[in-house]
C-alpha cells in the first residue's frame, strides 16, 4: 500500500487512473469501484465526485490523488 500523501511512494507506479491510485493507497476497494461504475451508468459524474458524495474519500484525498495522477502522467510523458 502506498501513502497518498507521500509523492515519493509513487515514483515507480506505471498506472495513472484515479481508481487505481485510490485503490493502491487503500482509500477504496474493489466493491467501491464496482458501485461507482454502476452509478456512472445512470449518472455521468466523475468517480471522485461520487466517492466524495458517498463519504468514502475526502475532498483532500481526491485533490491529492489527482496531483499524483498528474505527477505520474508527466513522468510517463518525459520518459
Amino acid at each position: 500500500m502506498k501513502n497518498l500523501y507521500n509523492i515519493q511512494d509513487w515514483q515507480d507506479v506505471p498506472f495513472s487512473r484515479l481508481g487505481e491510485i485510490l485503490l493502491e493507497a487503500g482509500k477504496i476497494n474493489l466493491v467501491h469501484i464496482s458501485m461507482v461504475l454502476d452509478i456512472q451508468r445512470f449518472k455521468k459524474l466523475p468517480m471522485g465526485e461520487i466517492l466524495i458524495k458517498m463519504n468514502i474519500i475526502s475532498k483532500s484525498d481526491l485533490k491529492q490523488a489527482l496531483l499524483i495522477q498528474k505527477f505520474i502522467q508527466k513522468r510517463s510523458s518525459n520518459a
